[in-house]
Protein backbone atom coordinates (compact mmCIF):
# COMPACT_ATOMS: atom_id res chain seq x y z
CA UNK A 1 0.00 0.00 0.00
CA UNK A 2 1.29 3.61 -1.17
CA UNK A 3 0.72 6.02 1.41
CA UNK A 4 1.34 9.60 0.62
CA UNK A 5 1.56 12.21 3.74
CA UNK A 6 1.22 15.88 2.93
CA UNK A 7 2.08 17.75 6.44
CA UNK A 8 3.70 21.45 6.98
CA UNK A 9 5.97 21.36 10.25
CA UNK A 10 7.01 17.70 11.10
CA UNK A 11 7.53 16.56 15.29
CA UNK A 12 8.87 14.18 17.00
CA UNK A 13 5.50 12.50 17.88
CA UNK A 14 4.16 12.34 13.69
CA UNK A 15 7.76 10.91 13.24
CA UNK A 16 7.17 8.16 15.67
CA UNK A 17 3.96 7.34 14.20
CA UNK A 18 4.92 7.48 10.72
CA UNK A 19 7.69 5.03 12.00
CA UNK A 20 5.24 2.48 13.05
CA UNK A 21 3.25 3.01 9.52
CA UNK A 22 6.58 2.16 7.59
CA UNK A 23 7.38 -0.44 10.11
CA UNK A 24 3.95 -2.07 8.41
CA UNK A 25 4.52 -5.08 5.58
CA UNK A 26 3.68 -3.96 2.29
CA UNK A 27 3.77 -0.13 3.22
CA UNK A 28 5.40 2.62 1.32
CA UNK A 29 5.45 6.44 2.19
CA UNK A 30 5.96 9.42 0.55
CA UNK A 31 5.94 12.12 2.63
CA UNK A 32 6.28 16.26 1.90
CA UNK A 33 6.85 18.89 4.74
CA UNK A 34 7.58 22.12 5.92
CA UNK A 35 11.34 22.59 7.12
CA UNK A 36 11.88 22.98 10.91
CA UNK A 37 11.51 26.81 11.90
CA UNK A 38 13.17 28.65 14.97
CA UNK A 39 10.17 28.30 17.47
CA UNK A 40 10.39 24.47 17.31
CA UNK A 41 13.86 23.60 15.30
CA UNK A 42 13.61 19.93 15.87
CA UNK A 43 16.52 17.91 14.21
CA UNK A 44 15.80 17.18 10.82
CA UNK A 45 18.20 14.16 10.85
CA UNK A 46 15.62 12.61 13.21
CA UNK A 47 13.78 12.14 9.71
CA UNK A 48 16.72 11.44 7.57
CA UNK A 49 15.33 7.58 7.96
CA UNK A 50 12.49 8.55 4.98
CA UNK A 51 13.80 7.58 1.98
CA UNK A 52 10.99 9.41 -0.26
CA UNK A 53 10.17 12.67 0.97
CA UNK A 54 9.74 16.57 -0.16
CA UNK A 55 10.97 19.06 2.04
CA UNK A 56 9.90 22.45 1.31
CA UNK A 57 10.16 26.10 2.82
CA UNK A 58 8.25 28.45 0.73
CA UNK A 59 5.31 27.37 -1.35
CA UNK A 60 7.16 27.72 -4.58
CA UNK A 61 9.47 24.78 -3.49
CA UNK A 62 6.03 22.81 -3.67
CA UNK A 63 5.86 23.41 -7.57
CA UNK A 64 7.45 19.64 -7.87
CA UNK A 65 4.68 18.12 -5.45
CA UNK A 66 2.27 17.04 -8.70
CA UNK A 67 5.48 15.03 -10.71
CA UNK A 68 6.38 13.40 -7.32
CA UNK A 69 2.74 12.28 -6.64
CA UNK A 70 2.52 11.10 -10.05
CA UNK A 71 5.67 8.81 -9.67
CA UNK A 72 4.53 7.47 -6.17
CA UNK A 73 0.81 6.75 -7.51
CA UNK A 74 -0.85 6.71 -4.03
CA UNK A 75 -3.15 4.68 -2.66
CA UNK A 76 -4.04 6.61 0.23
CA UNK A 77 -3.20 10.77 0.52
CA UNK A 78 -3.31 11.82 3.98
CA UNK A 79 -2.91 15.66 3.82
CA UNK A 80 -2.76 18.65 6.59
CA UNK A 81 -6.11 20.87 6.23
CA UNK A 82 -7.00 22.85 3.81
CA UNK A 83 -4.89 25.64 3.66
CA UNK A 84 -1.79 24.46 1.49
CA UNK A 85 -2.69 24.92 -2.17
CA UNK A 86 -0.83 22.50 -3.25
CA UNK A 87 -2.55 20.16 -1.30
CA UNK A 88 -5.42 21.09 -2.06
CA UNK A 89 -4.60 20.54 -6.12
CA UNK A 90 -2.92 17.32 -5.08
CA UNK A 91 -6.01 16.11 -3.64
CA UNK A 92 -8.14 17.21 -6.67
CA UNK A 93 -6.00 15.42 -8.86
CA UNK A 94 -5.86 12.18 -7.25
CA UNK A 95 -9.61 11.84 -6.50
CA UNK A 96 -11.18 8.50 -7.64
CA UNK A 97 -7.71 7.05 -7.70
CA UNK A 98 -6.88 7.43 -3.66
CA UNK A 99 -8.12 7.45 -0.45
CA UNK A 100 -8.12 11.17 0.33
CA UNK A 101 -8.00 11.91 3.86
CA UNK A 102 -7.73 15.60 5.29
CA UNK A 103 -6.10 15.97 8.92
CA UNK A 104 -7.43 18.90 11.20
CA UNK A 105 -6.94 19.77 14.38
CA UNK A 106 -9.61 23.22 15.04
CA UNK A 107 -11.85 22.87 17.73
CA UNK A 108 -15.35 24.14 17.37
CA UNK A 109 -15.19 27.70 18.58
CA UNK A 110 -17.98 29.47 16.41
CA UNK A 111 -16.18 31.98 15.33
CA UNK A 112 -16.73 34.32 11.89
CA UNK A 113 -13.77 32.61 10.34
CA UNK A 114 -14.89 28.78 10.99
CA UNK A 115 -18.54 29.96 10.22
CA UNK A 116 -17.80 31.23 6.76
CA UNK A 117 -15.61 27.96 6.26
CA UNK A 118 -19.05 25.74 7.31
CA UNK A 119 -20.62 27.85 4.48
CA UNK A 120 -18.01 27.29 1.71
CA UNK A 121 -17.46 23.43 3.10
CA UNK A 122 -19.97 22.11 0.38
CA UNK A 123 -18.12 23.45 -3.07
CA UNK A 124 -14.79 24.46 -1.27
CA UNK A 125 -13.75 21.46 1.86
CA UNK A 126 -16.05 18.47 1.12
CA UNK A 127 -14.87 17.92 -2.62
CA UNK A 128 -11.41 17.68 -1.45
CA UNK A 129 -11.84 14.71 0.50
CA UNK A 130 -12.98 11.59 1.35
CA UNK A 131 -12.53 11.36 5.22
CA UNK A 132 -10.68 13.35 7.86
CA UNK A 133 -8.85 12.76 10.78
CA UNK A 134 -8.76 14.65 14.19
CA UNK A 135 -7.58 14.77 17.95
CA UNK A 136 -10.83 14.07 19.38
CA UNK A 137 -14.58 15.22 20.28
CA UNK A 138 -13.81 19.02 20.19
CA UNK A 139 -12.50 18.58 17.15
CA UNK A 140 -15.46 16.13 15.44
CA UNK A 141 -17.77 18.58 16.30
CA UNK A 142 -16.25 21.04 13.64
CA UNK A 143 -15.86 18.21 11.49
CA UNK A 144 -19.20 17.75 11.32
CA UNK A 145 -20.10 21.44 10.57
CA UNK A 146 -18.47 20.93 7.44
CA UNK A 147 -20.54 18.44 6.79
CA UNK A 148 -18.71 15.38 7.05
CA UNK A 149 -20.86 12.34 9.18
CA UNK A 150 -19.78 9.91 11.46
CA UNK A 151 -18.86 7.51 9.41
CA UNK A 152 -16.12 9.84 7.64
CA UNK A 153 -14.63 10.41 10.67
CA UNK A 154 -11.47 9.41 12.29
CA UNK A 155 -10.13 9.85 15.94
CA UNK A 156 -6.80 9.95 17.47
CA UNK A 157 -4.94 12.10 14.62
CA UNK A 158 -2.27 12.89 17.58
CA UNK A 159 -0.53 10.86 19.81
CA UNK A 160 2.90 10.24 21.50
CA UNK A 161 5.48 8.36 21.02
CA UNK A 162 4.01 6.64 24.04
CA UNK A 163 6.08 3.18 23.92
CA UNK A 164 8.98 4.90 25.05
CA UNK A 165 7.97 8.04 26.68
CA UNK A 166 6.40 5.51 29.22
CA UNK A 167 9.47 3.89 30.17
CA UNK A 168 10.35 6.86 32.85
CA UNK A 169 7.17 6.36 34.57
CA UNK A 170 7.76 2.41 34.96
CA UNK A 171 10.66 2.70 35.90
CA UNK A 172 9.59 4.58 38.58
CA UNK A 173 7.27 2.26 39.72
CA UNK A 174 9.58 -0.59 39.52
CA UNK A 175 11.90 1.26 41.84
CA UNK A 176 9.29 2.56 44.61
CA UNK A 177 10.68 6.19 43.96
CA UNK A 178 8.09 8.77 44.30
CA UNK A 179 7.06 11.57 41.94
CA UNK A 180 9.62 14.36 42.02
CA UNK A 181 8.56 17.53 43.27
CA UNK A 182 8.91 19.64 40.18
CA UNK A 183 6.90 21.77 37.54
CA UNK A 184 7.55 21.45 33.94
CA UNK A 185 6.22 23.66 31.62
CA UNK A 186 7.16 22.40 27.78
CA UNK A 187 5.80 24.64 24.53
CA UNK A 188 6.72 27.67 22.69
CA UNK A 189 7.23 30.98 24.70
CA UNK A 190 4.62 32.81 22.82
CA UNK A 191 1.32 34.39 23.80
CA UNK A 192 -0.76 31.88 23.03
CA UNK A 193 0.85 29.15 25.71
CA UNK A 194 -0.68 31.93 28.59
CA UNK A 195 3.53 32.54 29.21
CA UNK A 196 2.28 35.65 31.32
CA UNK A 197 -0.77 33.54 33.01
CA UNK A 198 2.61 31.01 33.93
CA UNK A 199 4.47 33.24 35.18
CA UNK A 200 1.81 35.27 37.01
CA UNK A 201 0.51 32.25 38.95
CA UNK A 202 3.73 30.78 39.61
CA UNK A 203 5.25 34.35 41.48
CA UNK A 204 1.58 34.26 43.78
CA UNK A 205 2.04 30.68 43.94
CA UNK A 206 5.55 30.67 45.55
CA UNK A 207 4.57 33.83 47.73
CA UNK A 208 2.10 32.02 49.43
CA UNK A 209 3.94 28.38 50.06
CA UNK A 210 6.36 27.68 52.46
CA UNK A 211 8.14 24.86 50.52
CA UNK A 212 7.18 26.18 46.56
CA UNK A 213 8.45 23.28 44.05
CA UNK A 214 10.85 24.93 41.21
CA UNK A 215 9.24 25.75 37.66
CA UNK A 216 11.28 24.51 34.65
CA UNK A 217 10.63 25.42 31.48
CA UNK A 218 11.49 23.97 28.30
CA UNK A 219 10.75 26.19 24.73
CA UNK A 220 11.97 28.61 22.08
CA UNK A 221 9.78 32.32 21.35
CA UNK A 222 9.85 36.20 21.86
CA UNK A 223 8.31 36.02 25.66
CA UNK A 224 11.55 34.43 26.89
CA UNK A 225 12.60 37.23 28.75
CA UNK A 226 9.39 37.09 30.70
CA UNK A 227 10.80 33.84 32.66
CA UNK A 228 14.05 34.79 32.88
CA UNK A 229 15.05 35.97 36.22
CA UNK A 230 12.66 35.17 38.00
CA UNK A 231 12.94 33.03 41.26
CA UNK A 232 12.34 29.36 40.91
CA UNK A 233 12.22 29.18 37.47
CA UNK A 234 14.84 27.68 35.34
CA UNK A 235 14.94 27.76 31.63
CA UNK A 236 16.38 25.01 29.78
CA UNK A 237 15.18 26.07 25.94
CA UNK A 238 13.96 23.77 23.40
CA UNK A 239 14.87 20.28 23.69
CA UNK A 240 14.48 17.10 21.25
CA UNK A 241 12.56 14.57 21.89
CA UNK A 242 15.32 12.37 23.28
CA UNK A 243 16.40 14.94 25.56
CA UNK A 244 12.47 15.92 26.58
CA UNK A 245 12.07 12.21 27.95
CA UNK A 246 14.57 12.33 30.73
CA UNK A 247 13.05 15.95 31.34
CA UNK A 248 9.89 14.56 32.22
CA UNK A 249 11.23 11.87 34.07
CA UNK A 250 12.51 14.29 36.61
CA UNK A 251 8.98 16.35 36.72
CA UNK A 252 5.85 15.28 38.98
CA UNK A 253 3.63 17.86 37.47
CA UNK A 254 2.80 19.74 34.12
CA UNK A 255 1.02 23.26 33.78
CA UNK A 256 0.28 24.80 30.35
CA UNK A 257 -2.16 27.79 30.86
CA UNK A 258 -2.55 28.24 27.10
CA UNK A 259 -5.56 30.54 26.04
CA UNK A 260 -5.63 29.17 22.79
CA UNK A 261 -4.68 25.35 21.97
CA UNK A 262 -6.38 22.68 19.62
CA UNK A 263 -4.87 19.65 21.12
CA UNK A 264 -1.11 19.98 22.51
CA UNK A 265 0.63 16.69 22.30
CA UNK A 266 2.58 17.36 25.17
CA UNK A 267 -0.20 16.63 27.47
CA UNK A 268 -0.07 13.12 26.35
CA UNK A 269 3.91 12.63 26.07
CA UNK A 270 3.14 13.70 30.08
CA UNK A 271 0.47 11.74 31.11
CA UNK A 272 2.92 8.66 29.27
CA UNK A 273 5.34 9.66 31.83
CA UNK A 274 2.68 9.63 34.44
CA UNK A 275 3.02 13.23 35.37
CA UNK A 276 -0.13 15.25 36.62
CA UNK A 277 -1.50 17.64 34.47
CA UNK A 278 -2.78 21.22 35.21
CA UNK A 279 -4.22 22.47 31.94
CA UNK A 280 -6.23 25.47 30.82
CA UNK A 281 -9.88 24.74 29.56
CA UNK A 282 -8.59 26.04 26.18
CA UNK A 283 -6.38 23.32 25.80
CA UNK A 284 -8.25 20.35 23.52
CA UNK A 285 -6.58 17.35 24.49
CA UNK A 286 -8.19 17.94 28.25
CA UNK A 287 -11.33 16.17 27.45
CA UNK A 288 -9.73 12.64 26.77
CA UNK A 289 -6.43 13.03 28.97
CA UNK A 290 -7.24 15.24 32.27
CA UNK A 291 -10.13 14.30 34.77
CA UNK A 292 -10.26 16.89 37.58
CA UNK A 293 -9.38 15.39 40.95
CA UNK A 294 -8.00 11.91 38.98
CA UNK A 295 -4.86 12.75 37.39
CA UNK A 296 -4.86 16.51 37.78
CA UNK A 297 -6.59 19.81 37.21
CA UNK A 298 -8.75 21.82 34.63
CA UNK A 299 -8.79 25.74 35.24
CA UNK A 300 -10.22 28.70 33.18
CA UNK A 301 -7.74 30.62 30.55
CA UNK A 302 -6.17 33.80 32.41
CA UNK A 303 -7.35 32.63 35.77
CA UNK A 304 -4.17 33.21 37.72
CA UNK A 305 -5.50 32.80 40.66
CA UNK A 306 -7.11 29.75 40.06
CA UNK A 307 -3.95 28.44 38.49
CA UNK A 308 -1.94 29.27 41.94
CA UNK A 309 -4.13 27.52 44.01
CA UNK A 310 -4.09 24.40 42.08
CA UNK A 311 -0.27 24.86 42.27
CA UNK A 312 -0.21 24.59 45.73
CA UNK A 313 -3.33 21.78 45.98
CA UNK A 314 -0.79 19.19 44.12
CA UNK A 315 2.26 20.31 46.12
CA UNK A 316 0.48 20.38 49.47
CA UNK A 317 -0.19 16.46 48.21
CA UNK A 318 1.32 13.21 49.82
CA UNK A 319 3.49 10.93 48.17
CA UNK A 320 0.66 8.73 48.14
CA UNK A 321 -1.35 11.13 46.45
CA UNK A 322 1.01 12.33 44.11
CA UNK A 323 1.66 8.46 43.40
CA UNK A 324 -2.29 7.48 42.81
CA UNK A 325 -2.47 10.52 40.22
CA UNK A 326 0.47 9.70 38.48
CA UNK A 327 -0.81 6.24 37.58
CA UNK A 328 -3.83 7.23 36.98
CA UNK A 329 -2.46 9.97 34.02
CA UNK A 330 -0.48 6.84 32.88
CA UNK A 331 -3.70 4.83 32.36
CA UNK A 332 -5.16 7.71 30.89
CA UNK A 333 -2.02 8.04 28.26
CA UNK A 334 -3.03 4.21 26.62
CA UNK A 335 -5.69 5.71 24.73
CA UNK A 336 -3.48 6.85 22.11
CA UNK A 337 0.08 5.05 20.80
CA UNK A 338 1.33 4.85 17.38
CA UNK A 339 0.66 1.12 17.10
CA UNK A 340 -3.05 2.21 17.33
CA UNK A 341 -2.52 5.52 14.93
CA UNK A 342 -1.06 3.49 12.11
CA UNK A 343 -4.08 0.48 12.90
CA UNK A 344 -6.41 3.07 12.23
CA UNK A 345 -5.12 4.45 8.99
CA UNK A 346 -4.92 0.98 7.63
CA UNK A 347 -7.85 -0.37 8.68
CA UNK A 348 -9.95 2.92 6.76
CA UNK A 349 -7.39 2.30 3.79
CA UNK A 350 -8.30 -1.63 4.17
CA UNK A 351 -12.03 -1.09 4.32
CA UNK A 352 -11.32 1.60 0.95
CA UNK A 353 -9.84 -1.03 -1.06
CA UNK A 354 -12.66 -3.56 -0.63
CA UNK A 355 -15.58 -1.56 -1.57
Amino acid sequence: MRIGVLWTGLSGYLNACLKELAGREGVELFVSHRAPVSEAPFDESQFGWMRNRLMWRKDSELDALHARLEEFQPDVLMFAGWAVSAYRSASKAVAGKALRIMTMDNCWLATPKQRLATWIAPSYIRPLADAVWVPGERQAVFARKLGFDQRQILRGLYCCDQRNIETVHTARIAEGRPVPRSFLFVGRFVEDKGIDTLVKAYEAYRASTSAPWPLVCCGAGSLRSLLENKPGIQIEGFLQPAELQSRFGAAGCLVLPSDFEPWAVVVHEAASAGLLILASENVGAVVHLVQDNYNGYIFGGKDVRGLASLMARVSASTDKRLDEMSRASHSLSLQFSPDRWADTLLYVAGQSRSK
